[in-house]
């Protein structure tokens, strides 16, 4: 299975919420746009996307835009969200108080916490080990 690389965001501490953000394309984005965006709360990008599409609806219906033009418009609309959901996606963590925090890889987001929270535990426990006694 391929590696994946996560951004891992954090709000509240130590004892806060951590989300892991996947870098890379998003098919489910790409299929389902605004809905996709709605669903991980990045209103703004959603909303403008819906409205780029009813305006496409419109523009069909009463200004007669050609369908294979309104089709390759929508096709570059969904790759678009499908290219960069993962970004709108770290823009709306950032508004609502998270904080990027570092980044971890694995074949699953299950493997990639495993190794974050690894880490984090080995550092902490670094800090908070007594130092090493001097020889005599």
């Amino acid at each position: 299975m391929a590696t994946t690389l996560y951004t891992v965001h954090e709000r509240g501490g130590l004892e806060g919420e951590v989300e892991f953000v996947r870098e890379g394309f998003s098919i489910w984005a790409f299929f389902l746009t605004f809905l996709w965006l709605w669903a991980h709360r990045a209103w703004l990008a959603g909303t403008a996307v819906f409205a780029a599409l009813m305006l496409l609806g419109v523009g069909q219906s009463v200004i007669g835009i050609p369908l294979y033009l309104n089709m390759a418009i929508q096709l570059v609309i969904s790759m678009g969200v499908g290219i960069f959901a993962h970004d709108f996606h770290r823009a709306s963590l950032t508004r609502r108080g998270y904080v990027e925090t570092g980044v971890s890889t694995g074949s699953g987001v299950e493997e990639a916490e495993i190794r974050y929270f690894g880490k984090r535990m080995a550092q902490i426990e670094a800090r908070h080990s007594p130092a090493p006694a001097l020889p005599a």
